[in-house]
């Protein structure tokens, strides 16, 4: 019994089997031609940079407007790869600027070299505010007040009573001469007595 195919049939067969490898490879460019187009299209991200701020020693900062800015650049997929997150750090050095309101106006030039191939659409806050004040020097009082317990040396958990009787290289203990021995001082006793 033969088993016969209708027309209709046999056109869809050929139209998906016919010239096979050909269409393969029309079908792989249009894959890679759509993907490099995904690639090559620019893309909005936003970073957040850490700021790091450096001043003179004998300053310290009173007020500070923020810590972290961000930063909302465009670029291509393979220029947004090339930014590694974990190391966004701005260093501002203002150890030349005298204790007061320093103000510095944020721009393009304070990022790092790998976003010299972006378009920098926004930096937030525009501007970094900070105020410095002088170190204070902390002087020791001219005098120190004493309590009784410390005038004596002792501390106020111990009793007078309780102060250690060691003996310092300085002091020797009382060696008695052999003047004054015990049995020379019985008689002398004895006579006050009569």
């Amino acid at each position: 019994m033969n088993i016969t195919t209708s027309p209709k049939k046999d056109r869809l067969k050929k139209i998906f089997t016919h010239n096979l490898r050909e269409k393969l490879i029309a079908a792989a460019c249009a894959a890679v031609a759509l993907l490099l187009s995904f690639c090559f299209r620019t893309a909005d991200q936003t970073y957040t940079f850490n700021i790091s701020i450096k001043t003179a020693p004998e300053q310290i900062i009173v007020s500070q407007n923020t810590e972290k800015i961000d930063v909302k650049v465009s670029g291509t997929f393979f220029d947004l790869r090339k930014i590694d997150r974990s190391t966004l750090e701005i260093n501002f050095d203002f150890s030349a600027e005298e204790a007061g309101g320093i103000t510095k106006t944020l721009d393009k030039n304070i990022l790092p070299a790998s976003f010299s191939a972006l378009e920098i659409k926004s930096i937030s806050p525009q501007t970094l505010v900070l105020k410095t004040e002088e170190r204070k020097t902390e002087t020791a009082p001219e005098h120190a007040e004493t309590s009784p317990e410390t005038s004596l040396g002792t501390s106020p958990e111990q009793n007078p009573a309780e102060t250690s009787t060691e003996t310092s290289p300085e002091q020797k203990p009382v060696e008695t001469s052999p003047e004054t021995s015990p049995e020379q001082k019985i008689p002398a006793a004895e006579g006050k007595n009569d």
